[in-house]
């Protein structure tokens, strides 16, 4: 029985796969028609739509599973069920999607031709179902446009028709919130994965799927900062972990209890935390396949630390980046962790727990490690974000070129019309001007909600690109101010060393000295300062030089740090000067603009 991981993955290709888990291998359908014939209409087709989909004879020998579907439609005669007969038509119709002949656009081309049929014969209940599969697949070819045309399509057919009318609408409406929770619309897939609760689970795995999808997107909504979302999340997980308990499901049990732990770390509970780690560690420690459970290591040292048992941290530290280093298949911890959001975590515990045993040199390795992380994780992270971006840009464009056809469509059908009664009676000339006058505006409006569109989505990238600028840059001076108290900490063991004399030997002053006059910028950090604080503030320094003639580079970044509200002690270590010298600065800077120049700096400054 092959199983879905309970962690959304952002290859939504298991959509069309998510429910497979093979029935024993049968020789006759029997049994099944014993099932159908004693089954409810509804229930009937669900299934029929699940035997379909996961026995392996069905979906690999075409000469059997037509020869079944004949016995189910003999069954749907028999029983006078139109409904079971109609989904028998259908997965008949459908069966070429099955293995590897046909393309993803191909597939969604047989699902589109099949919802005109339907649509024909009047059945909004199976153009529906055809046109969510259209639309499935379009996703799966990466043409999103299309896919969300047919998705939405479909959903307002049911809609209309009534979910509780459709047997599988649970299936459907949780494959629509997978995909708004791929381009990150977490309130639309929320809504999605809720009204999926409403209704019969289609299957077994879709009734724990849909709480912890839920769960998820509860969590990715205000990332841990909403109360109330993390309250829902718990209770998401909780209820899918009810029904795992139910199916006896160990291996979904543990993947829950890894979910639930995030929040349990997250609200301190620390007895909670460990005790659902621990239960997602043995599991996964003791399956024949599958990784080793680094992440959850990693998570029981966190937890640890929390509690200050150091030797417990230490521990589970070493066990998770064994575990990690065998999960990637090198011998070099190092060179094998391809996870940057994993090497973060796990230099970040490190980092506390090398603080923690008062380590400093070891504390400060990993603390740099975390910012070399942090910038290319951002990295990454624009480039995803400007991906999703484009993927949008082609759902509304194609949005946008669909309602430029349908107006056209209307535009020829008016046309014809109007020739038509203009030729019945005179008066529909006047009618026409009306027309034109009307499809003119239609058109500005379209124009205009483009254009609309187009602006308002410059300004959110706008927005964006500031959001990380400063985010970027608060990075980048808390990383100088944790450099400034390890170096004051280390400053501060010195002077508590004995001395065998009596007297600090003249090496420790010279550590001393250097360690109170080193700078924290070096001219490459003030490069990369500049970089990241004119991408926050783009016109301080040509207003600076525009109001100040004759500024030094030093004046310069002394009104930079200035700009930040740094005070005049940190000032001093990231100049590498004394405090009295940053002071002795500002006076003479002061004096040389005069009373006027002081005005308009304070207010350059205040900006």
């Amino acid at each position: 029985m092959a199983r879905v991981s309970l962690r959304l993955s952002k290859n939504l290709s298991i959509l069309l796969v998510i429910f497979t888990y093979f029935h024993p291998e049968n020789t006759t359908s029997q049994p099944i028609l014993r099932q159908l014939a004693q089954a409810a209409p509804a229930r009937r087709v669900v299934i029929t739509l699940n035997y379909f989909d996961t026995c392996y004879t069905a979906l690999t020998n075409q000469g059997v599973a037509f020869t079944w579907l004949d016995q189910f439609d003999s069954l749907g005669s028999q029983v006078k069920d139109q409904q079971l007969k109609r989904y028998v038509r259908f997965i008949r119709d459908s069966y070429t999607k099955n293995g590897n002949k046909l393309s993803n656009p191909q597939k969604a081309e047989l699902f589109v031709k099949a919802a005109q049929e339907a649509e024909q014969e009047g059945d909004e209940q199976m153009t529906g179902v055809c046109e969510h599969f259209a639309g499935e697949y379009y996703f799966l070819a990466e043409a999103y446009g299309q896919a969300f045309e047919y998705l939405l399509l479909a959903n307002n057919r049911f809609r209309k028709i009534g979910y509780e009318t459709v047997p599988a609408i649970s299936r459907y409406l949780y494959e629509l919130g997978l995909i708004y929770y791929h381009f990150k619309e977490y309130g639309k897939a929320i809504e999605m994965f809720q009204e999926s609760a409403r209704y019969p689970a289609f299957n077994p795995s879709l009734a724990l799927q849909v709480h912890n999808a839920l769960g998820l997107a509860y969590l990715k909504i205000s990332q841990l900062q909403n109360p109330s979302d993390v309250k829902r999340a718990e209770q998401s997980f909780q209820k899918a972990l009810q029904v795992a308990k139910a199916n006896k499901d160990q291996t979904n049990q543990a993947n829950l209890y890894g979910n639930l732990s995030k929040i349990y770390l997250h609200q301190q509970r620390l007895p909670l935390a460990i005790a659902a780690l621990k239960f997602d560690y043995s599991l996964h420690l003791n399956a024949e396949k599958g990784n080793l459970p680094d992440q959850a290591t990693l998570s029981l040292a966190r937890a640890y630390l929390l509690q200050h048992q150091l030797d417990s941290c230490a521990y589970f530290l070493g066990e998770s980046a064994k575990f990690h280093q065998r999960n990637q298949g090198s011998d070099l911890f190092g060179e094998n962790l391809k996870n940057e959001n994993y090497r973060r975590l796990y230099c970040d515990v490190a980092r506390q727990y090398y603080q923690a045993v008062n380590n400093l040199p070891k504390a400060y390795w990993y603390l740099d490690s975390m910012a070399r992380l942090d910038e290319q994780i951002n990295k990454r992270y624009n480039s995803e974000q400007i991906s999703l971006v484009e993927q949008k840009l082609l759902i509304q464009k194609h949005q946008l070129e669909v309602s430029a056809l349908r107006a056209k469509h209307d535009e020829q059908q008016f046309r014809v019309w109007a020739i038509a009664t203009m030729l019945v009676i005179t008066s529909a000339l006047f009618f026409r001007l009306y027309q034109l006058t009307q499809r003119r505006r239609r058109q500005e409006a379209l124009a205009n909600t483009e254009r609309e569109k187009r602006l308002q989505l410059e300004k959110q990238r706008a927005v964006d690109e500031l959001e990380r600028a400063r985010t970027d840059l608060t990075v980048f001076i808390e990383n100088l101010r944790q450099k400034d108290t390890l170096i004051d900490t280390i400053n501060a063991d010195l002077e508590r060393l004995p001395q065998a004399a009596g007297e600090p030997s003249q090496i420790m002053l010279d550590m001393q000295h250097n360690l109170l006059n080193a700078s924290l910028l070096t001219n490459e950090d003030w490069d990369e300062f500049r970089r990241r604080f004119e991408r926050v503030f783009p016109y301080f320094f040509t207003q600076l030089h525009t109001q100040f003639k004759n500024l030094t580079p030093a004046e310069e970044r002394l009104m930079a740090l200035s700009k930040l509200k740094i005070d005049t002690r940190q000032m001093s270590r990231m100049l590498g000067i004394s405090p009295s010298s940053v002071r002795t600065t500002k006076y003479r800077l002061r004096r040389r603009l005069g009373i006027d120049g002081q005005s308009q700096l304070d207010e350059l400054l205040d900006a």
